[in-house]
């Protein structure tokens, strides 16, 4: 039997039914496996996730399908499992249910949520992977290479070598993000994948024994995040989510994640005018927030447009700047910084038309704190605490946990008059949790569930605050976390002119209409020097930087002379006058993918109608940006409308001219 859904390919060969991408399925893993203990695993490594051995491996049974929806479900003497695929914008997600159907307890070791066969028709060096490469200040960088290069090359003979990803931890993208692309370049197909976790995941590209390649994506497994769960008789596991789409370019399988995020985002409607925020944290408050610095700084942000004004870490603690994190935990306000109080400030923000935000760390406490939880209220490892840059970890499936924070949260909003609540992780807790959990990777799996849990019962209790997502910049650029955060931070880079190295690849991770970049034009000294500064193309720039995604406004605007301001102003205007825009746009990379120290980046939006583009030039003296199928008709610079950039459509190309260390947003009209 063989048949089709959402561009994938399925069919039954010896009782297992198998799923392939780019052309017919090839190969004899089952479209969902499990690994047990104790079984027979038919390879010479248990390195490699996804053998069961061939007398127990799940057989199909049967599948059911709706509309948008497939259901295929498997058995062998020990489980039957349901796996779930369903279609959504321009991609699919899926899903694996497991029950136990034997009279023993089981222990499973690895969950393949989805195995995926046909993944390359070409030879192996023609046949690329792109990793989503991420860090502090260097968020969503992906390299491209190939499976040969990557050591996955053909030899006629059976190879051990796996390509593989996985992270242990909450910080679901401290290294890489969970995602990646697959290239067959020479019938110019891709298929972008994605695993929804915030904790553990793992995917792997690897030979079968019949030497065919396969790509298996799961949550965790017991060989490298430390996850194993236990099922007694009849008892059900549910998997993570991992979701793929399949296109004819790069743009293409970018554009149609674009659209499979949007349709299974679960936004609050609080956020829904996208809101313009000053948040004082970078280049003026840092860590040490104060009241008449605040008050001094309310009305000029108003002036300029903001909507929001967040004061960040600081307004919590007596503590000096430099050593506040281990004191964290207590959420109640400082009456060093805020002697009249918080309410006092956030009503005086409200008087300039403003809604007031603060920030909260909720997952940690200070070692210093003075704040006691109960022992089993930690994450623990080996009989201790979890201890990280003096902060312990707390585990909200506890109780006490879920109701202090939560008594944080609602004094916050109703003592001290938050409207925006930036929910910051800036630590990673490891590999997870012993708590009550079969292994440290379930704990881990069962633990930020219930942090989500939570902080969506946060959310209805309070339908008019807006919660960003913020994990020391972009850490949990995961669309588990994502899905239901309206606003995140994209990134902490302090470095204006790095940080469209960033912008300009982020829109395949995350949404235009929740991405949030900061624009500091007037910096501090605090990372470079701030003499002569700031000039023009810097405050240009920064506004660029900002109004392609979410603008965080921040840094000392009453430094700004009467032009650069006026400059701010009319980029605030010009972000908030392309919302609309923002939330139906899909992104286009004219360039593919930016790296760091390119003399040039560029990113777009666009919708049938037109194409915002922006454009960085950083050492170039024309800049030619392909725009091939777009039918593009006519071009112009949007912002800044006093820019100095010239720009002409000639052909199937735009053709930039502007001075060097500058950007433009320029709007282009289509014919599509």
């Amino acid at each position: 039997m063989d048949f089709e859904f959402c561009g994938l390919h399925f069919s039954e060969k010896n009782g297992i039914l198998s799923a392939g991408a780019f052309g017919e399925a090839d190969c004899d893993i089952p479209v969902s496996d499990i690994r047990i203990a104790g079984e027979n695993i038919s390879t010479q490594t248990p390195a490699k996730q996804p053998f069961a051995p061939e007398s127990r491996a799940l057989r199909f049974v049967k599948e059911e399908r709706e509309k948008d929806r497939l259901t295929v479900m498997q058995e062998n003497e020990f489980c039957r499992t349901e796996t779930v695929f369903e279609r959504h914008g321009g991609g699919v997600s899926v899903c694996v249910q497991v029950e136990n159907i034997s009279g023993r307890e089981l222990v499973l070791e690895n969950v393949a949520v989805l195995n995926l066969s046909g993944i390359s028709f070409a030879r192996r060096e023609n046949t690329y992977i792109y990793r989503f490469y991420n860090s502090h200040h260097c968020e969503c960088q992906p390299r491209r290479i190939s499976l040969d290069q990557a050591g996955l090359f053909e030899t006629g003979h059976r190879t051990y070598k796996r390509i593989y990803g996985f992270n242990a931890g909450s910080w679901p993208c401290k290294e890489e993000l969970p995602q990646a692309i697959l290239e067959d370049e020479k019938n110019q197909r891709f298929l972008l994948f994605q695993i929804e976790s915030c904790g553990g995941w793992y995917w792997e590209i690897a030979e079968n024994n019949g030497g065919k390649l396969y790509l298996t994506l799961s949550g965790g497994n017991f060989s490298f995040t430390n996850w194993k769960k236990r099922l007694a008789p009849g008892e059900k596991y549910s998997s993570r989510k991992v979701s793929l789409c399949v296109g004819e370019s790069l743009n293409d399988v970018i554009q149609k994640m674009t659209l499979y995020r949007r349709d299974t985002a679960k936004f609050s409607a609080a956020d829904s005018g996208l809101p313009v925020i000053f948040n004082e944290y970078m280049y003026f408050s840092w860590d040490s927030p104060e009241e008449e610095k605040t008050r001094a700084l309310v009305p000029v942000a108003a002036e300029c447009g903001a909507d929001i004004y967040v004061i960040d870490c600081g307004w919590h603690d007596e503590v000096d700047g430099t050593k506040i994190y281990p004191y964290v935990g207590k959420w109640r306000e400082s009456k060093t910084r805020y002697p009249h109080g918080v309410k006092n400030i956030t009503d005086y923000i409200r008087s300039f038309g403003m809604k007031a935000g603060l920030w909260i760390e909720p997952e940690v406490v200070g070692s210093l704190s003075g704040e006691e939880y109960p022992e089993d209220a930690y994450i623990r490892t080996n009989g201790q605490r979890v201890l990280v840059a003096g902060r312990y970890f707390l585990d909200y499936r506890h109780p006490e946990v879920r109701r202090r924070m939560s008594n944080a949260i609602a004094r916050m909003v109703e003592e001290y008059g938050a409207q925006y609540i930036k929910v910051d992780c800036n630590q990673d807790c490891g590999v997870g949790t012993e708590v009550e959990s079969d292994s440290c990777g379930e704990g881990l799996e069962q633990t930020s569930e219930a942090f989500w849990e939570w902080l969506q019962e946060q959310r209805e209790k309070y339908p008019s605050v807006i919660f960003e997502s913020c994990a020391s910049g972009g850490m949990r650029t995961d669309w588990q976390s994502l899905r239901v955060s309206s606003v995140m931070s994209a990134s902490d880079q302090v470095n204006y002119d790095k940080f469209p190295y960033i912008i300009a690849n982020i829109f395949s991770a995350a949404l235009p209409e929740q991405a949030a970049f900061w624009s500091y034009p007037v910096i501090d000294g605090r990372y470079e020097e701030p003499a002569g500064r700031p000039t023009d193309s810097e405050v240009v720039m920064n506004m660029v930087n900002a109004s392609m995604g979410r603008m965080h406004l921040a840094s000392d605007l009453k430094k700004l002379t009467e032009r650069q301001r006026a400059w701010v102003k009319e980029g605030v205007a010009f972000a908030k006058s392309q919302n609309g825009f923002r939330r139906r746009a899909v992104p286009f990379l004219p360039f593919g993918f930016a790296k760091f120290g390119d003399k040039k980046a560029a990113v777009g939006l666009l919708d049938e109608n037109k194409m915002l583009l922006a454009v960085w030039n950083f050492d170039e003296e024309e800049i030619s940006v392909p725009l091939n199928g777009y039918g593009a008709t006519d071009c112009s610079v949007v912002y800044p409308q006093a820019s100095g950039a010239i720009v002409d459509l000639r052909g199937e190309a735009l053709h930039v001219h502007m001075d060097k260390k500058t950007a433009a947003i320029i709007e282009i009209k289509l014919r599509r």
